[in-house]
């Protein structure tokens, strides 16, 4: 082989090197941006939660709380099953439990499959449901 030839090639590589030098600064630095904004997003998050948490009422707090265990350990339960559940459980009426799981299911904490006024629709935990549960969960707000 040409010598000179060899010599063309190795700067060619050291010209890459160079580039790939370049290119892991760029990816670090913008890893480190991404960083910083997903803290940013996940703070935004837990504040939103807590606003969210702090205006649901005493009692659909304790609801909440009480539906999200519910529905951890019994996958397949209908708002109807689980309001009798915790009607009995806390003394209150069939009723107001019922309302209250079907407002905090309109706001988005809990869904419901099947049609809406199906007294066999199963009730299902959302993500913000889950968000709101684990965020508040682990301050100890949830005991």
């Amino acid at each position: 082989m040409n010598a000179l030839l060899i010599s063309e090639e190795l700067s060619g590589i050291q010209l890459r090197e160079d580039q790939l030098k370049e290119g892991i600064i760029f990816a670090q630095k913008r890893i480190r941006e991404l960083e910083n904004n997903l803290l940013f997003l996940n703070d935004l998050l837990d504040r939103s939660l807590l606003i969210l948490f702090d205006n649901l009422k005493d009692k659909q707090k304790m609801i909440f709380i009480a539906t999200y265990k519910i529905l951890t350990d019994e996958k397949t339960l209908s708002i109807n099953k689980i309001s009798d559940l915790l009607s009995k459980q806390y003394s209150l009426s069939f009723s107001t439990t019922k309302w209250n799981i079907t407002k905090l299911r309109d706001m988005g904490l809990f869904e419901s499959n099947g049609e809406r006024g199906n007294t066999k629709s199963i009730l299902l935990t959302t993500e913000l449901g889950k968000s709101l549960f684990t965020s508040f969960a682990q301050i100890g707000d949830m005991k």
